[in-house]
């Protein structure tokens, strides 16, 4: 995440979920040269005396709640007043979370133009715990809060005012949306042509996919609708950003079986969102970053096909045979990076029946389920004449198993882990059938 260029692109960033200490001070560190201006993080016990304002102070301090906030706003420009407001309102896991907003006046620009950010993470919805009030309740009263705030600061009809965060609030429920947009007094989100629909995808987000089985949009950057700038409107372009580096989620020496542990290239369970005036000028992506690659696999010294054959992977007996189609991807879902390098790890999918993975077995064969998948299973690309792995680019597959590391080669046309020795793995040749731009689709 600290190498991600888009972190770098905005005037004024709002950071969510900054929890762990050591990850978070890399971050920041990371980002102090693109953005010499910061708040503290929200509730962190160690920065209560750098905040200009704190309201609500003794909710902060209650023992019961043991987790910071986890949101600061990173800026280009001065920050010259910064606020932390502890929310009255809470239920389920986050009673004991510091939860709330941060505030922060910024001198913008050349000419030194006051604008207003609110950063906040509202009350989320995991079903457990809010007796008393419902969730969406409990949201209604924390928004009320952020507009009492800003109605005791009688900010001039000149000065714009923001709304950054996780609202946990999917636009898509029209009826919470629509008291979000009443509450806080927002002009409604309005989406750039080329946005993805939503910022928590678990169709193909490897991070979130396992979890909620719906896509939602949750995540705003709103403007105050009587704090905005005439005749000019506001976008929000939702972006899949892709990790340049791949990563397990528990780390890629671990030996034991864990379906969490697949590879990745996501950066976070949701995506990030920028929000611009139509005045911009600024060149915006146009495509998402993640992509859906059908493949066929062939000998790279005979052109013989991989087949699937009974769910068993071989190599077929003349040049006259049909291929199997894979989805080949980086990544723990079919969606992948663009650029699929040399020495990655790889999951392969059953292009016609999608949840069949490659196992994690000697002898390859396709079974059913992700938790099947072999997650060790690395590309290891021989031409080296391109720096993605693309058609025809030439590779060899190695794999580990309980006793070690193995090359892929075949026994009786059966593709197997069966060969320590490099020099003995089969050669391959990738041929892409066709790519495909994927993005999350809104079924409710």
């Amino acid at each position: 995440l600290a190498k991600a260029k888009f972190l770098r692109t905005s005037d004024i960033l709002c950071l969510q979920e900054v929890f762990e200490p050591k990850p978070s001070e890399i971050l920041l560190d990371s980002l102090t040269d693109t953005y010499p201006y910061s708040t503290p993080i929200l509730g962190n016990q160690d920065d209560q005396d750098y905040w200009d304002e704190t309201w609500n102070r003794q909710i902060g301090r209650s023992s019961l709640k043991f987790l910071s906030g986890g949101l600061t706003i990173l800026s280009k420009w001065p920050i010259i007043h910064t606020a932390q407001y502890f929310y009255r309102h809470s239920c389920s896991g986050h009673t004991f979370v510091r939860g709330g907003f941060i505030y922060a006046r910024i001198l913008y620009g050349k000419n030194k133009i006051p604008i207003h950010i609110i950063g906040t993470h509202l009350q989320p919805s995991d079903h457990r715990g809010c007796y008393v009030s419902s969730e969406d309740k409990i949201r209604e009263k924390q928004m009320y809060e952020i507009t009492g705030f800003i109605d005791a600061r009688n900010i001039s009809k000149n000065e714009l005012i923001f709304f950054l965060g996780d609202f946990n609030i999917d636009k898509y429920n029209i009826e919470q949306y629509e008291t979000m947009i009443d509450i806080l007094r927002v002009k409604e989100q309005y989406l750039y042509p080329s946005s993805i629909r939503c910022t928590w995808d678990s169709s193909f987000n490897a991070m979130t996919n396992a979890k909620h089985q719906e896509n939602q949009l949750l995540d705003y950057i709103l403007i105050h609708k009587d704090h905005t700038l005439n005749n000019s409107l506001w976008f929000n372009l939702i972006i899949d950003a892709m990790a340049s580096e791949q990563w397990h989620l528990l780390g890629k020496n671990r030996m034991f079986y864990n379906t969490r542990n697949i590879p990745s290239m996501e950066l976070s369970d949701h995506y990030p969102i920028w929000g611009f005036f139509n005045l911009s000028k600024k060149q915006w992506p146009e495509q998402p970053s993640g992509v859906l690659t059908y493949v066929n696999f062939v000998t790279a010294d005979t052109n013989l096909p991989i087949m699937i054959v009974d769910r068993n992977i071989q190599i077929g007996n003349s040049t006259n045979d049909t291929g199997s189609i894979f989805i080949l991807t980086n990544n723990g879902t079919p969606r992948r990076h663009r650029c699929l390098k040399s020495e990655q790890y790889v999951i392969l999918i059953d292009g016609n029946q999608s949840e069949f993975y490659l196992s994690d077995a000697k002898y390859f064969r396709m079974k059913y389920g992700m938790e099947q998948v072999n997650r060790y299973l690395k590309i290891i690309q021989t031409d080296n004449t391109t720096k993605c792995i693309q058609t025809n680019s030439t590779f060899i597959l190695q794999t580990r198993l309980s006793t070690g590391f193995y090359y892929v080669n075949h026994s009786s046309s059966h593709l197997c882990s069966c060969t320590k020795d490099r020099d003995q793995a089969q050669l391959f040749k990738l041929v892409e059938v066709k790519r495909k731009d994927i993005s999350c689709s809104i079924t409710h």
